[in-house]
């Protein structure tokens, strides 16, 4: 799998990657540089060391997102509603990242040459 990550997320969580299951989804952002897909979702799992600004502020919830690059394909519909707490999978697919979700009404599937975790930052929720 061609994963291009942000050196902050392995020094915030270590050895434990925190899992994409149930993750709420804040915004599907398409661009058309790369072609790019982003999605900004709030992962349910805090680190156990958090950095110590985000300590010191009580920030209780990560917000990453995830960059897909070079998408070569993708499909997404039924987003209707303002909540959306799903699980997303993302795994590889011959030469490809592929990446599968649907909850209720939503779904999306895309396949892309790299996924990139573009930014990792922390708020209270």
């Amino acid at each position: 799998m061609k994963v291009v990550s942000n050196p902050g997320g392995r020094s915030i969580y270590g050895d434990c990657t925190p899992s994409l299951n149930n993750v709420d989804v804040h915004s599907v952002i398409f661009k058309r540089d790369g072609p790019t897909v982003s999605i900004k979702l709030n992962l349910n799992e805090y680190p156990t060391k958090p950095p110590k600004k985000w300590e010191v502020q009580k920030f209780n919830t990560v917000q990453i997102v995830l960059s897909f690059l070079g998408v070569k394909s993708i499909n997404m519909s039924g987003w209707v509603y303002t909540n959306y707490s799903m699980n997303l999978v993302v795994s590889r697919k011959n030469e490809l990242i592929s990446l599968s979700a649907k909850k209720d009404d939503f779904e999306i599937n895309l396949e892309s040459g790299f996924v990139d975790i573009d930014s990792i930052s922390a708020y209270l929720k």
